[in-house]
């Protein structure tokens, strides 16, 4: 069933308004309806403190509406035959081991991207984020036999990227082509996208990239990562492609076809696309979705969530990373389909700026959504960083436990981190650093109890500040130690309760 309801305009200053209240530079938006594109629109600026407008060709990192792509381009291998969704991970990856070995050898491709391993949420991220990452995406299958699972294997839902790196290392395995090249030459030229990028941008495009921003210390600043743009970024599978909005548009209007394209050849079967919207993981339907969607059912399918919107199915998915926020949302039976791009890492500005251009096509055309999502405090709208771990001092180098605490720790997975004395010989602290991980320095501060300090990064804009745990022995002497997030607004991607480190 679609709809021939005339297209509704963009309420542009509604759009302004929530831009302006939570602190967002840079904005595009799109619908599709019936087969065509009838908006799609730059808002704001590509980047603080310069005139460069975003438009609708302008390049906003999708984050984990990756996921789509990468299950797409499974199921094109599906089509050609080169692999089943019930053939065993191992079959096409010998190294990859689970921790436990059953689940290891039942383990299947739509195992890899429903969520459903048993793992815990967010499990190995730091591998991953924050970048730049040194690790490989070999490095990331292997090191999956150091995580434990906290849930039962094909019955908790607990959501991953991991996987969806191991998914991709399965294109090159069957057919000797990177999870970039076979995306960009498979999916993406065929659509005719072509400022959208699994891989490195083209020179020629890269003043269309928007910059990332966020809120740090209560200001909104960039958020630049030294990423080399020559070298493939681990975590692309999951969350790397960069695009715009016209052919994220595009990209809309094929999954709305199920698979088929203007020029009438298919990207994917009818048979995949119906495979990637079958719900496998079963969801909890949040309060939120209750209330405001009233929402009974929720579930994740292959690279996309899928749920009931007031009476409507609704296919989706969200995207976060450290300055770029995005939106998919598809209502298959109004052949209807909404995508939102933000240079800012706003969860609050994300859902308020989808539900102003979606909900009007539900019949909703009263609700003041930048109300209904907007921080209950200001303080929370302008940074969880300067609220988190305040009103510690700094441990001195000097401290009876300094020189127990110094040394070099190793956790199985994530490597090597080093306590150090820093500073100067009139002020000197410690500091953490860890070796594989460019971003994770920071100083140390005392708590309450002897045996636990926190860690406050230097960059303030990772929002994810540590408490470590020492572990003595019986002789007292440091063994060993344990990280946990600072704080419950932490990110769930920076997993430090699976790191157990030993002193050596």
């Amino acid at each position: 069933m679609s709809t021939n309801a005339e297209p509704l305009p963009l309420e542009h200053n509604k759009i302004h308004e929530i831009m302006a209240q939570l602190h967002i530079p840079g904005a595009a938006i799109g619908v599709v309806q019936n087969g065509k594109v009838i908006a799609a629109q730059g808002f704001g600026v590509k980047k603080i403190n310069a005139d460069a407008p975003v438009d609708a060709d302008s390049i906003f990192k999708i984050a984990s509406n990756t996921k789509a792509f990468t299950a797409a381009a499974l199921a094109i291998l599906v089509d050609e035959g080169k692999i089943k969704w019930d053939g065993k991970v191992q079959d096409y990856l010998p190294d990859f081991i689970l921790h436990d070995p059953w689940v290891t050898k039942e383990f299947n491709l739509i195992d890899l991207l429903t969520h459903r391993s048993g793992l815990g949420l967010g499990a190995g991220d730091l591998m991953l984020w924050p970048e730049p990452s040194s690790f490989t995406r070999k490095e990331v299958l292997h090191n999956l036999r150091h995580l434990k699972p906290s849930g039962e294997f094909r019955a908790d839902y607990a959501y991953d990227n991991l996987l969806y790196i191991v998914a991709s290392e399965i294109i090159p395995a069957v057919t000797n082509t990177s999870w970039e090249s076979f995306v960009e030459q498979k999916i993406m030229q065929p659509l005719g996208m072509n400022h959208c990028f699994a891989g490195k941008v083209k020179s020629e495009s890269t003043s269309d990239v928007a910059t990332p921003h966020g809120m740090v210390d209560g200001k909104l600043q960039t958020i630049i990562r030294p990423i080399d743009p020559d070298k493939p970024s681990v975590s692309a599978p999951a969350g790397g492609i960069q695009c715009s909005l016209n052919d994220m548009l595009t990209w809309v209007k094929v999954q709305l076809n199920q698979g088929q394209t203007t020029t009438g050849k298919p990207l994917f079967s009818e048979a995949q696309h119906k495979m990637m919207w079958t719900p496998h993981t079963i969801m909890p339907v949040s309060w939120r979705s209750k209330h405001f969607d009233n929402t009974h059912l929720s579930a994740y399918g292959l690279g996309w969530r899928i749920n009931d919107m007031n009476g409507y199915l609704q296919v989706h998915h969200t995207g976060s990373l450290a300055g770029m926020y995005s939106s998919v949302s598809l209502f298959p039976e109004l052949d209807l389909g909404f995508v939102v791009l933000t240079n800012q890492q706003s969860s609050a500005a994300r859902s308020a700026l989808m539900y102003t251009v979606m909900k009007p096509y539900l019949g909703d055309t009263k609700t003041d959504w930048l109300n209904k999502f907007s921080p209950p405090s200001k303080s929370s709208v302008t940074s969880k960083t300067s609220k988190q771990s305040q009103g510690h001092t700094l441990f001195s180098a000097k401290h009876p436990n300094a020189k127990a605490y110094m040394g070099t720790y190793e956790d199985p997975w994530l490597g090597h981190f080093i306590i150090e004395k820093s500073g100067n010989n009139k002020e000197s602290f410690l500091q953490i650093r860890a070796l594989r991980v460019e971003k994770f320095v920071g100083k140390l501060y005392h708590l309450d109890d002897s045996n636990r300090v926190l860690i406050r990064w230097n960059d303030r804009s990772l929002e994810a500040d540590a408490v470590i745990d020492f572990k003595q022995d019986i002789h007292g002497s440091v063994t060993g130690m344990t990280l946990a997030p600072a704080s419950k607004d932490v990110d769930f991607s920076y997993d430090f309760q699976d790191l157990d480190f030993i002193k050596i």
